[in-house]
């Protein structure tokens, strides 16, 4: 090989060299500037000059008074935890929500216990924070969790110091509490309100058609139409008893005595009074009352009124049976809050996690970094 060979062989290693050790330059001054200097002023700050953080942690459930009916046999077989499950996600979506944040920040000033530690400003609230910063930073210190197979809602809140965070644990207990009454009250309001207004009403029309009943006995000077009538028929019913057995004796005594004998005479007149007797009952049957109505009409108004009065009393007995279901069914229906752990009060600081959170931010920024790193080989290869 010539000097003019060995030359140009040598010229291109020694050009790729430097560009080499550029390229691996500006990949370590990446890594420093990316990596090493954020990892080094988070693990600062969040050993440094982050605040303590204290947790108080409660578990309660809703549950429901049981007054089940000794007949419903089939209603213990097919009972469900579904009430109880649906009551435990109102409480959650309760706890996380604006107006439980608005209650909270009225009873306790949430501004000053958020901002026990100025100096922390990554995890203190801050000062003026809107009420949607303020819903936002609720949701960032109180952990709600419910078990979905028994309902069972565990809450954890976190503070500054272990006292304020179980303050506001054991608030968030009362405010739940007063919730779940005012659910118990609408479901027992709910369940009696159309029941009692059916046995209003039906009391009312019971009323009416009694006070129509006293009416009419008072119209008519008759307490029971029915009772009168059965009388007159009673009387009725003796004369033509009466006139068959004068009848009998009158042909019994035509066989041995003469149309002019005394006793054939004696026993026709009293077959005529009978038979006098019996039209006149007859006529004070159909004849007309004191208004001017016949006495069969009287009854038949009077019998619709015993009808009506009748289905009213069974209406109002059954409105009443109804309503008493309806307030034991109410009572089963009770809820109550039972508190299973009360908010407990923390010795030592679990929050924040500085060797999760240190860990994580140096996961994040290596990832990050070797990205763009990756990045920025695949765009030089592609020139």
């Amino acid at each position: 090989m010539s000097n003019a060979e060995a030359i140009l062989s040598v010229v291109p290693a020694a050009t790729v060299v430097p560009k080499r050790r550029k390229r691996h330059l500006i990949v370590g001054l990446s890594f420093l500037l990316l990596v090493l200097l954020p990892f080094s002023a988070a693990v600062t700050y969040i050993y440094v000059f982050a605040a303590d953080q204290y947790h108080s942690h409660t578990a309660f459930s809703v549950r429901s008074e049981e007054f089940a009916n000794p007949l419903d046999i089939l209603g213990a077989f097919t009972q469900t935890g579904g009430s109880t499950n649906a009551d435990s996600a109102i409480l959650n979506d309760f706890i996380l929500s604006q107006p439980m944040v608005q209650i909270m920040d009225a009873e306790l000033n949430l501004l000053e216990i958020f901002n026990r530690s100025p100096d922390d400003v990554v995890f203190s609230l801050g000062d003026s924070p809107s009420i949607e910063d303020l819903v936002q930073y609720w949701a960032r210190m109180v952990s709600v969790s419910v078990d979905s197979s028994s309902g069972v809602i565990d809450l954890e809140t976190r503070a500054f110091s272990a006292a304020d965070a179980q303050i506001i644990t054991e608030a968030i207990i009362r405010q739940s509490i007063v919730l779940i009454n005012d659910l118990s009250r609408i479901a027992r309001e709910d369940a009696t309100k159309f029941a009692h207004e059916d046995l209003v009403a039906a009391e009312a029309r019971l009323k009416d058609i009694r006070l129509r009943v006293r009416e009419f006995r008072n119209e008519t000077q008759i307490i029971n139409p029915e009772a009168d009538l059965a009388a007159q028929m009673g009387v009725l019913s003796v004369l033509e008893n009466r006139l068959a057995d004068a009848l009998v004796e009158h042909e019994v005594l035509l066989t041995y005595a003469t149309d002019g004998d005394a006793r054939v005479t004696q026993i026709d007149s009293r077959i005529r009074a009978i038979r006098t007797q019996i039209a006149a009952e007859k006529g004070n049957i159909g004849a007309e009352n004191s208004d001017g109505r016949p006495l069969s009409e009287v009854i038949g108004q009077y019998e619709e009124l015993l009808v009506d009065l009748e289905f009213s009393q069974t209406a109002y007995t059954a409105a009443l049976i109804a309503e008493e279901q309806a307030r034991a069914e109410a009572r089963r229906q009770s809820r109550y809050l039972a508190i299973h752990i009360p908010a407990t009060l923390s010795e030592e600081a679990q929050y924040p996690q500085r060797f999760v959170l240190s860990l994580l931010a140096a996961v994040f920024l290596f990832s990050a970094w070797a990205v763009l790193v990756l990045i920025g080989y695949n765009v030089r290869d592609r020139r």
